[in-house]
């Protein structure tokens, strides 16, 4: 056996054939048009393989992305397609490279890791610490028939052309303004919007963009995935799609749990018809790994600080796992955090501190923490950060 380690130049093509062959035998994918900031040769180094008999038998890649959520950042690993060769299962191939994997988070302090997946793939993941969270957005469906509910108005609808400057300006500007999103570049924003089977549009009036819409007929990122601006924009954009766009009658749409101009829209156009964003077409469930508690908790401060003004108390948390202790004081309207813990310290597994930290799986229960310390945990988490449709891999 050889590896795991990374991807080399010469070993891609040979990776691309065993990812399609195991998950797209029929030749309808391709993997460096779904998810081209994964497979970017840029990052290859974070492609981690194992070979046996001189042959790549298995893979898995990890890819950082920046979180904000309001006034905090920190940087996750998104682990992608995850496999082995038929004929070498069984063998620990692949949870060798997800371990390796997890070493580069750990040695490059990117304190979560995210995935999505198919709950009878959770036991295989949860081997290596990850473990399935509460529901990260919501889907609402929509028809033709909703098409009157959606006012064209005045507005005038057409598609970009992201080598024009100005507008991919604007699109980076509306959606930079959101306080909850995934971070990107330039050239990520350029790369995302231009992905097979997608179309990006603007809601005009008097010769201003006024909102934008990103839609796909992928099977990985199908329906409305994307959109920012005025509401009355979007909700032409939404308007022009549902009458042109869908060719099977019916189309999703996809937001988070977070506020947005999508959300609020809908919500207000479809009151009672969203459900959870796992449910979709093209999503899956979404698992996290805590690489680092103390690095985690460090990184999200504002958040408690906001609940600062909320509550009072000090809970003492533990990783069973790393050993990892953290002391979390709210006392006067301020936050406190330190690595010193009292005697009373709650010691969770990594997977039992993701479904206090972030909120347990509709299939798990939150661990029961009993007394003062249960109440204190229960008011300041889960802890949110969405992962916008259009970056999701």
């Amino acid at each position: 056996m050889e590896g795991p380690r990374a991807c080399n130049p010469d070993e891609v093509e040979e990776v691309f054939e065993l990812i399609h062959g195991v998950f797209f035998p029929a030749g309808d994918r391709d993997v460096r048009n779904d998810y081209p900031l994964v497979y970017d040769p840029a990052v290859l180094n974070y492609r981690r393989i194992v070979k046996q008999d001189g042959r790549v038998v298995a893979h898995v890649p990890v890819a950082p992305r920046g979180v904000v959520a309001d006034e905090d950042r920190l940087t996750i690993g998104l682990i992608s397609a995850t496999l082995t060769h038929p004929d070498y299962r069984h063998r620990g191939f692949a949870t060798l490279c997800l371990q390796d994997c997890v070493r580069i988070m750990e040695e490059s302090e990117w304190p979560v890791s995210v995935l999505w997946t198919m709950e009878r793939t959770f036991p295989f993941y949860q081997n290596s610490g990850w473990e399935p969270v509460a529901s990260q957005g919501w889907v609402y469906r929509l028809g033709r028939e909703d098409v009157d509910l959606f006012d064209q108005g005045s507005f005038q609808v057409v598609d970009s052309d992201l080598g024009d400057p100005e507008q991919l300006s604007w699109i980076i500007r509306t959606h930079d303004s959101e306080s909850y999103r995934i971070e990107r570049s330039v050239d990520e924003y350029k790369t995302l919007l231009s992905l097979p089977k997608t179309k990006t549009m603007f809601a005009i009036k008097k010769e201003a963009i006024t909102a934008y819409l990103t839609f796909g007929w992928s099977s990985n990122k199908p329906g409305i995935i994307e959109a920012g601006g005025s509401q009355a924009g979007v909700a032409a954009l939404v308007s022009h799609i549902l009458e042109n766009e869908i060719h099977d009658k019916t189309t999703q749409a996809l937001v988070p749990l977070t506020d947005s101009v999508l959300g609020n829209l809908l919500e207000k156009k479809l009151p009672g018809r969203k459900h959870p964003i796992e449910e979709a077409a093209g999503v899956g469930q979404q698992m996290h790994r805590i690489n680092s508690l103390t690095g985690l908790l460090k990184q999200i401060q504002h958040h408690f600080q906001k609940k600062a003004l909320e509550v009072e108390g000090v809970v003492n948390l533990s990783c069973k796992e790393s050993g990892e202790s953290v002391s979390l004081c709210f006392e006067g309207g301020q936050f406190n955090f330190d690595t010193k813990t009292g005697a009373d310290t709650i010691v969770l597994s990594r997977r039992e501190l993701c479904q206090l930290i972030f909120g347990a799986h509709p299939s798990r229960q939150n661990p029961k923490i009993p007394g003062a310390p249960g109440k204190l945990l229960d008011s300041i988490f889960p802890f949110y950060f969405p992962i916008w449709e259009i970056d999701h891999c």
